[in-house]
């Protein structure tokens, strides 16, 4: 259950701000390879254990069918050379010697085909039928056994009868019929010992099913079908035919052509085999290029019926196993009807497949598949279903803690929704908007960011629920619609700058304080309603988002929050000055010495900023940083020079940039000056001629903008070009005046 039900979950990493991605970058598609980890050791080139029984099925056929031509070689020459040709001068003795082996042996391979019939029909059927099977067996020893006394005493005695001429060519022929009885009932008895040594005494069969992960009731039916068919194909054909089957092959014939029974014991070996660390790439590579046992399965995990629960679980293990490769996943969805199928398991009234349908969708889903993903929010009924799964408390307030098994479906339903919610494009568009539509879908979120039980277990799922939070916060009417669900947004906060700190880092909550202001930023772009609501969840005020300025675990979020709230939230918060200028000092020394991510947001900061400060709390600002006028000019032009072609990584950098420097020379004209004599106006122009749509949105879906700027890039080059000729034409003003005044 473990492995094929609990995926391998992302890891909890302390990234530094700066290398963190996040959706206010666009992210380029990249093909990967999807590999699968393997432990390279001596058993990935061992046989597999079925070949043990392969080789003992080939060993027995020689035995069998040597004993068979030898015993045919005696009846053609009892029957044409004793009986034909010295049935006359043949004692009674022999005579009736003769008549007897022949029809005990006869007799004896009759019932030798009757009995590996009826070991094939009743393997794993009631001991009744078992008693059957046994008798054959017995009987057949004890007929060759008596073949074999019969002959040795025949020989041995040597009393032929008859005159001496008459001795000569009968007494040959005797002795050779009765060498070929002896050896055909010898070779019989040495082939069942070899069977019972191998089988029963050294457990050959148990051994090889608990090497296959088979060592279960129906496991071991299947291991001894699978030795009994080779051992029939060795002796009806080549005695090389059963050499060349394997477990999956076998399999593979039992879904796609067996009985209704067959194929449920194929499904069980299959489902053994993937679960298998040693097997599972052998098994996945082989179903994965049959289509006939593809669609088979696939039709499986719709069996409604009660008593083939087991059967629709091994179906659905080792179709979850499938779709872990993507050639294999577009393989399953390719089917018609696939995805009503796989959504069938989340209405099966067994918890193992409810689990195994989400896990199987999350593997859909997964590298954000647009086609996949697109078929699983059409399929009717689907993404409600999904949502179900996602709430933590499934018997009402007050109801006790989750169990485990619970947990596991809230965990699974969230991934699911999260990569649904995560897709790029119009898919993704259409997909967030559905699943904001669904009325459960914010409060089972809110639910879950609520709970405070297992540390580790609480921390994955808080991160699931954020990221999905701030995916759908994406589309502007779901912004509205998360900021006005009570709780979700004080929630956030209190994850974000929790009012007690742990002494000791913790990684698993970092990850979450990083996510719920990735959240924040995002519910506070553009939206007056849920800036003044953050607001009010901080207390009234910024003071706390100045403070995590000084965090280094959330500083790029705070800048990022406290720049969308300058923004974004209206003059009727009134947001002291003294609350937001508290940080001017951090983040102009930001802008000095900080790279990338942490630059990029401390210039859009700044810029907001110097909205609230006048001139002279500028200059203390850049005083107490230890900042000259120069200095922070000449940076922002090294900006501009150095990031002369829009940036993936930091998109924004250049506008931020221009709204900083427009900001300065309207606040203090001693910037334009700098800005003219440093060239600023030489970068400008080349940042007008090489703007980019990638400039022009605030959040990307992937390679998609979401969220144009109200202001563009050439807009602002535009008015900081125009600040700097009108303070050229009042410097030129000013110098004609005092010319004319001498």
């Amino acid at each position: 259950m473990d492995r094929r039900v609990s995926l391998a979950t992302r890891s909890v990493r302390v990234l530094i701000p700066d290398q963190l991605p996040t959706l206010f970058e666009p992210q380029k598609s990249v093909m990967t390879p999807h590999v699968r980890a393997r432990v390279v050791g001596d058993e990935d080139d061992a046989a597999p254990p079925e070949r043990r029984l392969t080789m003992l099925a080939l060993q027995l056929a020689v035995l069998e069918k040597a004993a068979s031509r030898l015993g045919t070689l005696g009846f053609i020459w009892a029957t044409v050379v004793l009986l034909g040709g010295f049935a006359i001068t043949l004692g009674q003795t022999d005579f009736w010697c003769i008549t007897t082996l022949l029809l005990v042996e006869g007799a004896r391979i009759l019932g030798r085909s009757h009995e590996l019939e009826w070991q094939h029909e009743t393997t794993g059927r009631a001991p009744v039928s078992w008693a059957v099977g046994r008798v054959f067996h017995w009987l057949q020893l004890l007929s060759a056994s008596s073949c074999a006394a019969l002959s040795l005493v025949r020989l041995v005695h040597q009393r032929y009868g008859g005159s001496e001429e008459a001795r000569v060519n009968r007494h040959s022929a005797l002795d050779i019929f009765y060498g070929l009885a002896l050896a055909e009932a010898l070779l019989f008895l040495v082939e069942k010992a070899l069977w019972q040594w191998r089988v029963d005494h050294h457990l050959l069969l148990e051994r090889v099913a608990s090497d296959c992960h088979l060592a279960t009731a129906c496991g071991a039916v299947a291991v001894r079908r699978f030795f009994y068919d080779s051992y029939s194909r060795c002796l009806n054909g080549s005695i090389f035919d059963g050499l060349h089957m394997d477990l999956v092959s076998y399999a593979d014939d039992l879904l796609t052509a067996g009985s209704h029974d067959e194929q449920r014991l194929g499904a069980s070996i299959l489902a053994a085999l993937v679960e298998s660390d040693r097997f599972a790439d052998a098994t996945l590579r082989k179903i994965g290029t049959s289509g006939p046992a593809i669609e088979r399965l696939i039709e499986m995990l719709s069996w409604k019926n009660a008593s083939e629960k087991d059967v629709r679980r091994s179906a659905a293990v080792v179709v979850f196993m499938l779709t872990g490769r993507k050639v294999n996943a577009l393989r399953v969805t390719g089917i018609p009807g696939a995805m009503e199928s796989v959504a069938s398991l989340l209405y099966a009234d067994l918890d193992e497949l409810n689990l195994l349908g989400l896990s199987i969708l999350n593997k859909l889903a997964r590298d954000h598949d647009h086609d996949n993903c697109d078929k699983i929010g059409k399929t009717r009924g689907l993404l409600d279903r999904i949502i179900s799964y996602s709430g933590i408390v499934a018997n009402g307030p007050a109801a006790g803690p989750p169990t485990d098994m619970r947990l596991k479906a809230v965990k699974q339903s969230l991934r699911v929704v999260k990569r649904l919610a995560s897709t790029t494009g119009t898919t993704g568009k259409l997909l967030r908007r559905e699943l904001s539509d669904i009325v459960f879908t914010v409060s089972n979120v809110r639910e879950v960011l609520q709970q405070q039980h297992d540390e580790k277990d609480v921390s994955e799922l808080h991160r699931l629920a954020i990221e999905i939070l701030t995916n759908l916060a994406m589309d502007e009417e779901a912004r509205e619609m998360i900021g006005g669900t009570g709780g979700v947004l004080s929630t956030l906060v209190a994850m974000f700058l929790p009012e007690k700190q742990e002494a000791a880092p913790d990684r698993h909550k970092d990850a979450v304080r990083v996510e719920a202001g990735e959240a924040l930023a995002m519910l506070a772009l553009d939206s007056r309603r849920n800036c003044g609501a953050i607001i009010m969840a901080f207390g009234g005020g910024v003071e706390r988002l100045v403070e995590a300025l000084s965090d280094p675990v959330v500083v790029v979020s705070a800048a990022r929050i406290l720049r969308n709230l300058c923004t974004y939230a209206g003059d009727e918060w009134q947001l002291t000055p003294r609350g937001v200028t508290a940080g001017a000092t951090k983040v102009l020394r930001s802008i000095m010495v900080e790279k990338t991510k942490l630059l990029n947001i401390s210039l859009g900061l700044a810029a907001q900023m110097l909205r609230f400060m006048q001139p002279g709390e500028l200059r203390a600002s850049l005083a107490t940083a230890g900042v000259t006028n120069a200095a922070l000019a000449r940076t922002l032009v090294l900006v501009l020079r150095e990031y002369s072609r829009p940036s993936l990584e930091v998109p924004h950098i250049r506008l931020y940039t221009l709204e900083l420097a427009i900001a300065l020379m309207r606040s203090d004209a001693r910037f334009v000056a700098l800005f003219v004599e440093l060239g600023m106006e030489a970068e400008q122009r080349r940042v007008a001629e090489t703007t980019s749509g990638l400039e022009c949105f605030n959040v990307f879906s992937g390679s998609v903008g979401l969220s144009r700027r109200a202001v563009s890039v050439g807009s602002l080059v535009d008015s900081a070009t125009e600040l700097m000729r009108q303070h050229a034409c009042g410097t030129l003003q000013s110098q004609s005046h005092r010319y004319a005044e001498k």
